[in-house]
């Protein structure tokens, strides 16, 4: 019979590999698509990257460790833990900035074009990832007088173990109090912010449509359509986020420690399909990626939109305001 850890790392290899190609797919088409030429398109690419590289690390560095039994890579795991927190943590701050985008969009629709400018949006994006790679690349490499670098580097590392095939952090005292402030809270409170915030944004979509119905020009409700259409993408992906987050943190802990696949499934498993179901609803709620996949056909702009000259690229950005 094949060994258990083997059997693990066969597991998670098909699951992630389908989130490396729907989340590169995603990542590298984006730019081509006329309904993502926005600040929703760059956000969802920014997104779909870390999810994109989680995934891949997962296909070609956690299942080979798994099934080979590669001891050197089991040694040096904690860096591989390492790049799996960065790839979640763009992904989780991408998810909000996506939430944001899309309250913006539909609760002040004439302040959105300034706020969530092409030229903000990635300013945005940039500062988000030199800051969260800077933090956990330095607290990788170097021992500073800070909480936020040190304990990385020598009190908490995020290793794989054998026992449930998963990674976990050191259950050092200074370890488990950063875990559940930088980690636990922390994830928890971006999620929760997002769910409120998602639920404000269909509140006030629900009281929009009837106005919109009996008001708006066809034109005008076909862009709106499009709008609901990612707001429904935004709240299925930070659903799917918090189901994992209650798995991982709360369910998993109270699991006997008997039960080993329960906890493999409870944790490994539910964070790769997170990250894979990301790459998934994208590319069920955008039709143009499908088009291009696999038709082979011209893309067009399914939403509504026409393709505009450079300089109304702004004017038309508030119509088409299109996730650890």
């Amino acid at each position: 019979m094949i060994a258990d850890e083997k059997l693990a790392g066969l597991i998670v290899f098909p699951i992630a590999l389908i989130g490396v190609f729907a989340n590169w797919t995603v990542a590298l088409l984006i730019r081509r698509l006329p309904s993502l030429k926005n600040s929703f398109g760059r956000l969802t690419a920014s997104q779909s990257i870390g999810d994109a590289i989680h995934s891949t690390v997962f296909s070609f560095l956690f299942s080979p460790m798994c099934f080979f039994g590669i001891d050197f890579m089991k040694e040096y795991s904690s860096v591989i833990g390492h790049i799996l927190l960065i790839a979640y943590d763009i992904s989780t701050y991408s998810h909000l900035c996506i939430s944001l985008n899309r309250f913006c969009s539909i609760v002040a629709p004439i302040q959105y074009d300034t706020i969530f400018s092409m030229s903000n949006t990635k300013k945005l994006i940039m500062f988000s990832w030199a800051c969260l790679t800077q933090i956990k690349v330095m607290g990788r490499l170097a021992e500073l007088d800070s909480l936020t670098y040190d304990w990385i580097f020598d009190d908490c590392k995020f290793y794989y173990i054998d026992d449930f095939w998963v990674f976990t952090f050191s259950t050092t005292p200074v370890c488990e109090t950063i875990v559940w402030y930088a980690d636990f809270l922390k994830y928890n409170s971006i999620v929760l912010s997002i769910v409120i915030i998602d639920i404000i944004t269909v509140s006030k979509v629900r009281s929009f449509k009837v106005h919109l119905s009996s008001t708006s020009s066809q034109s005008h409700a076909k862009k709106r359509s499009a709008e609901m259409n990612f707001l429904k993408q935004a709240c299925l992906q930070a659903f799917v986020f918090v189901c994992e987050l209650i798995t991982y943190f709360l369910i998993t802990p109270r699991v006997d420690g008997s039960e080993r696949w329960l906890r493999f499934f409870l944790s490994t498993v539910a964070w790769v399909c997170v990250h894979m179901l990301d790459g998934i609803i994208t590319l069920s709620f955008n039709k143009e990626f499908t088009q291009t996949i696999f038709r082979g056909i011209k893309i067009k702009d399914l939403s509504g939109y026409s393709t505009r000259h450079p300089h109304t690229e702004n004017t038309s950005n508030a119509g088409s305001k299109t996730k650890h």
